[in-house]
């Protein structure tokens, strides 16, 4: 394809598209044919918008005759989450009782894409509702026998398929970094509340993020100065002279040996970088999870009864019992869980007074298989959904910025991921720092 291939950074097209080398409207066109050719492998996209897509390209491509480019960003092809509202989709989020939402009004992150010239080539499958970390619709690029992760997986499989140069996914247990992890890509989950949600199906606002997946950090710094406005705010004055990055192994002593192994693999780099790398304590992921099952499920219910009060009951039946377990969680059973989620908070800031980044697994195995159900994690059976977020829901209840990226370990050509935490509102100091561990 001309002289960018599918799998080409984000930032090598922008350059090209910079220079003339090629045209928004091949590239767009290209990926177009490519993602309608391969639909049968990943099903990543729940619809294309061929029409929209061509139309927003060649406006990119006049744009640059006129050198007036609006940007890195300016006709970069690129997909969307199908439950953030981007007309003229139909985004239903995966639901089926949704199946005729076609927003009039783009979703607030859609907006500032779209005014930064990206090319939005369709909007990518979502387990339905964002309930669970699988989306089942989806095929992994990798392994058609693996996961794809959820419930931005078809998000993270249009970047690791060669169909998008990028994409937007939602986090609210670990719905972005899950998915990167399950198929080799990097994902970045926010500081909560820097980038609006405006327009994006709620799950629990409270843990709600949007964020994007992308094929390096370099990429994961582009789209995210777009989503983000005020990104550059978000990075000290001046680096520390030594990073320090904090290992908690008592919190993830429970996780597959070749898990632990990725971690290991990164911590070394992170030693011959000069890093320090030390002993962190952070909350007990059983305490994490007793508070996230009480807290999500209770702001879910509350959503979809007042939204779809004589649908959900029809809803996968994740999300029905999801739900039913939040109309079970009394106010002072939540308060209590609320109280238990500041004491994270609270003990997570706390370790960012001696450290610059924590780092650990993103879940507690490997990459599961499609039609796995359970686990047995420190000699627990756990769900898959509930082994699969034990490791990255916490980020989520404190808001810290977390970027789930490949390790050099690989099985089979396929990369197991870490991923690094930050301090709360250090988005940018938290990718520069991954840049270098990369």
């Amino acid at each position: 394809m001309m002289n960018v291939g599918p799998f080409s950074s984000l930032y090598s097209l922008s350059k090209q598209l910079l220079q003339g080398s090629v045209s928004s409207t091949e590239v767009t066109r290209f990926l177009l044919e490519r993602a309608s050719q391969i639909r049968d492998e990943t099903n990543a996209y729940s619809q294309l918008l061929t029409v929209t897509a061509l139309e927003e390209a060649e406006q990119s491509d006049r744009r640059r005759k006129i050198r007036r480019s609006l940007g890195p960003l300016d006709g970069v092809p690129i997909a969307v989450k199908d439950l953030i509202d981007t007309p003229p989709a139909v985004c239903s989020g995966g639901l089926k009782t949704k199946l005729d939402h076609r927003p009039a009004t783009e979703a607030a992150v859609v907006r500032l894409l779209r005014k930064a010239g990206a090319v939005i080539l369709g909007v990518t499958h979502s387990d339905p509702g964002a309930f669970s970390t699988d989306t089942p619709e989806v095929y992994n690029p990798l392994d058609r026998s693996l996961s794809v992760g959820g419930s931005s997986g078809g998000s993270a499989a249009a970047v690791a398929a060669g169909i998008a140069f990028g994409a937007i996914g939602t986090d609210t247990g670990g719905s972005i970094r899950i998915p990167a992890a399950c198929c080799g890509v990097f994902g970045f989950k926010p500081t909560w509340g820097r980038v609006e949600t405006t327009g994006t199906m709620p799950l629990a606002h409270s843990l709600d993020h949007v964020g994007p997946i992308a094929r390096t950090i370099g990429d994961l710094h582009i789209l995210q100065h777009i989503l983000d406005p005020d990104f550059s705010s978000t990075a000290k004055a001046e680096p520390p002279a030594k990073c320090v990055i904090g290992v908690p192994r008592a919190f993830f002593q429970n996780a597959d040996p070749i898990v632990c192994s990725a971690v290991n693999e990164v911590e070394t780099r992170c030693r011959d970088l000069g890093f320090s790398v030390v002993d962190a304590t952070l909350p007990e992921p059983s305490t994490v999870s007793r508070f996230h099952m009480k807290i999500l499920p209770k702001e879910a219910a509350e959503y979809h009864l007042e939204h779809f009060p004589k649908k959900w009951t029809s809803y996968p039946e994740v999300a029905r019992e999801t739900i039913k377990l939040g109309l079970a969680v009394s106010e002072v059973c939540l308060a209590e869980a609320q109280k238990q989620r500041a004491a994270a908070r609270v003990a997570i800031d706390h370790c960012f007074e001696s450290i610059d980044a924590l780092l650990l697994p993103v879940m507690p195995i490997d990459t599961p298989k499609r039609n796995d159900v359970s686990f047995n994690i420190g000699g627990k059976t756990l769900s898959k959904l509930q082994s699969t977020i034990l490791y990255s829901s916490l980020f989520n209840h404190t808001g810290h910025p977390a970027v789930s990226l490949p390790s050099r370990l690989e099985i089979e050509t396929r990369p197991i991921n870490v991923q690094l935490i930050g301090a709360r509102n250090g988005d940018k100091d938290l990718l520069n720092l991954a840049s270098l561990i990369c």
